[in-house]
């Protein structure tokens, strides 16, 4: 059971259409402490978007790069991210993309008290790191 929700609103302004979203968590916020749960949490608002609104998945793009550019991350990556097809490849995608220190932010956090965006805790265990080169070094 999910410990937080998310809120996504598209208005149309005279700029043209402008997605707002929010999202409360019953747990301590990690996004501010870890670019890695920051972009969990980016797919978990794209993935709202898409399935309210599926004629606007283009903003929900947009929104992805720009909120993953102003959260520190780089804005050629953005793309890459979202070619992931699961949730697992997202995670993989995600954990090759951002740098050693920000993978270490990421584990230093205590997850009973940090909201943690991604399905499974998968990327705390022993064998991650193993598991994410040998899904870079498949052929698939």
């Amino acid at each position: 059971m999910p410990t937080f929700s998310i809120d996504v609103r598209l208005l149309q302004t005279n700029a043209g259409l402008v997605l707002e979203t929010e999202h409360t968590t019953e747990k301590k916020e990690s996004i501010t402490r870890s670019i890695f749960q920051c972009i969990g949490l980016l797919y978990h608002m794209v993935d709202a978007v898409t399935h309210r609104q599926p004629n606007y998945s283009h903003v929900a793009i947009e929104f992805f790069n720009s909120r993953l550019f102003g959260s520190g991350g780089k804005l050629d990556i953005g793309d890459v991210l979202l070619s992931a097809d699961s949730w697992e490849e997202r995670m993989y995608c995600a954990w090759i993309v951002v740098d050693k220190k920000s993978r270490a932010k990421a584990l230093k956090l205590d997850y009973g008290e940090f909201q943690n965006y991604w399905p499974t805790l998968d990327f705390c265990e022993k064998d991650w790191e193993r598991q994410v080169e040998e899904w870079m070094n498949s052929p698939d």
